[in-house]
């Protein structure tokens, strides 16, 4: 048996209590010492997806060791401890479309776990197992990365097996301690944890923030890491303002009735303060329904629903909607759908 620690890292809540420092025990036979190059490698996603299309960064590494915690980007997108990147899907309804979760670099695998269900945080009893579903893999030069949260029986790699850069090991998962689907990577060197955007090791300060000139990321995925973490992950209208529990767990709301109030709504994470989100509901003719712009937000929110609406559809048909996130006057996130409301009665 092997143990393993690893930050549990799946927090979506407006405010992100500490991790708790997690223990992955896993079983599998050691693997060969690897050799002590330390040139600087070029690592991939770990995750087999378009990052901000249909995956989204959630979380960064806390890199202050003070009691404030900080991302890498010297932004506010981690929670006190937090010792990984978290790169997530929207739903669990989006655990069937078996996003795959691959190896950031040539490696042997180290330890596995699976066999436990995919299910949100507050379901089940992590105790012990908050790294769930994962997978080690040892890199030369001393490097080591952690992959925790796969899905249950996704996992295809075993224990001493060679794994090439991009190479599949399992696909995203809700196991463990999650709050949301997603992959958690976190990357060792000697045994002690680096932040991979910096380079640095973890707990190196505020004044390391920032600094990506020593990224160990190939430069494509280094740049994608580097923008903004704001983002919009669903829109939609609806006849009553949803939750964001029901919305990862069960997806979208279906459209509202032609008879019923028509809400158009919008879930984004990493909201900044101030930011606001322009919504415009367009009828079957092309005219304007509704423009609202919301109030600016008080303070950052790492998961975000805002609303407007309330109105009837005046009738059966095709209805666009706009939304924009914007902060400091400057457009973050933008979506467009064309929603169909149907007639009472009609499916």
């Amino acid at each position: 048996m092997f143990n393993i620690n690893s930050a549990c890292a799946a927090r979506g809540r407006n405010r992100l209590a500490p991790a708790l420092l997690a223990i992955m025990i896993l079983s599998g036979a050691s693997s060969q010492a690897r050799a002590a190059d330390h040139s600087s490698p070029d690592l991939g996603l770990p995750v087999d997806c378009r990052l901000g299309v249909d995956c989204f960064v959630q979380q960064m590494p806390d890199v202050d060791p003070s009691d404030q915690a900080l991302d890498p980007l010297c932004g506010n997108a981690t929670y006190q401890g937090h010792d990984g990147w978290d790169i997530r899907i929207r739903t669990l309804k989006d655990l069937d479309r078996q996003t795959p979760v691959i190896a950031i670099d040539d490696g042997t695998v180290a330890r596995v776990r699976d066999g436990i269900p995919d299910r949100m945080a507050q379901d089940k009893d992590t105790a012990g197992k908050e790294c769930g579903n994962g997978v080690f893999v040892e890199h030369s030069g001393g490097l080591a990365s952690q992959y925790c949260h796969l899905k249950e029986g996704s996992i295809v790699v075993r224990p001493g097996v060679h794994v090439k850069k991009g190479e599949r090991l399992g696909s995203v998962g809700a196991s463990g301690l999650a709050e949301f689907p997603h992959v958690h990577l976190s990357v060792r060197r000697d045994g002690k944890p680096i932040e991979p955007l910096t380079g640095r090791p973890l707990g190196t300060g505020r004044e390391a923030c920032g600094e990506i000139a020593g990224s160990l990321f190939e430069p494509a995925v280094r740049d994608a890491l580097s923008r903004s973490a704001s983002a919009i992950l669903l829109v939609g209208l609806t006849n009553a303002p949803p939750e964001l529990s029901s919305l990862v767990r069960d997806g979208e709301p279906v459209a509202p009735k032609a008879s019923q109030p028509v809400i158009a709504w919008v879930w984004a994470i990493n909201v900044e303060a101030d930011s606001v989100f322009r919504m415009r509901i367009v009828d079957p003719d092309g005219k304007t329904l509704m423009n609202v712009e919301t109030k600016p937000l008080e303070r950052r929110k790492a998961n975000y629903i805002a609303y407007a609406g309330g109105k009837s559809a005046q009738r059966p048909g095709e209805y666009g909607l706009q939304v924009e996130m914007v902060s400091g006057g400057k457009t973050i996130s933008s979506a467009t759908r064309a929603i169909l409301i149907r007639s009472e009665g009609e499916r």
